[in-house]
């Protein structure tokens, strides 16, 4: 662990579930006096205290989900240090991740779709991810678009191609270029089929090859357990698990 971040000093980890569909209170103890507390989530930061007292999250959450807590200093509390998690935090054997460049051939307007069939071999019909690929926030760097000679090195737009902002090299001629991050927990066991596709504002589109996976998630809790019958001779008391 970093001098900013640890896992250590933290247990009696609990979750309870809240009113309302996928709500749970998760709480925990820990010993690390003077600390911000964050929660991991599938090995991604999910939320995190301001002040060092707290000792419970509340979570929106309806598939598998690995759960983590971690004490940083209060200034790096926004911070996501999922990659300092151990292992099995970090990767959970249910979850996909990818990165999908942001490229300046997308324009405003187009949107990333991601499918999924669930381990059943028929993609679903609606996306379980829907992403904006250029939202306001984030500047294009494109000849033609923009005013001339305002963009990076002397060029036409207002922002370099995501400069120091995602994956090293993978933009045109060699620069950076600025990454969507894609994650699906995948809740079926099995092998998964996920499509990516780009759809335009006209509603063209266009789709990038079968990506396969495959998922090992934790058993479903179970729904009730009853006891069925007691032998008095053998104090032995027999359950039933549905």
């Amino acid at each position: 662990m970093t001098g900013q971040f640890t896992i250590d000093n933290i247990d009696h980890l609990a979750v309870y579930p809240l009113d309302g569909p996928a709500k749970w209170r998760v709480e925990f103890r820990s010993s690390n006096a003077g600390l911000c507390h964050q929660l991991y989530v599938n090995g991604a930061l999910a939320d995190w205290a301001d002040t060092p007292s707290v000792r419970h999250f509340d979570l929106e959450c309806d598939g598998p989900a690995e759960l983590a807590v971690a004490a940083v200093l209060p200034e790096f509390r926004m911070r996501d240090f999922g990659a300092f998690l151990p292992p099995e935090n970090r990767r959970p054997a249910w979850v996909w991740r990818a990165g999908v460049v942001r490229h300046i051939s997308h324009r405003p307007g187009d949107a990333l779709k991601v499918f999924t069939d669930r381990a059943t071999g028929q993609l679903d019909s609606q996306p379980a991810i829907v992403r904006e690929l250029w939202p306001e926030w984030a500047g294009r760097w494109a000849w033609g678009e923009d005013l001339f000679g305002l963009g990076g090195l002397g060029w036409d737009g207002y922002a370099a191609p995501g400069l120091g902002r995602g994956a090293f090299g993978a933009a045109s001629f060699g620069m950076d270029a600025d990454l969507i991050d894609l994650e699906l927990a995948l809740a079926e066991q099995g092998e998964h089929r996920i499509l990516l596709r780009t759809v335009g504002r006209d509603g063209q589109f266009a789709d990038a090859p079968l990506i396969q996976t495959a998922a090992d998630p934790p058993p479903q809790p179970p729904q009730t357990v009853a006891v069925t019958e007691y032998d008095a001779e053998t104090s032995t008391l027999i359950f039933a698990i549905e």
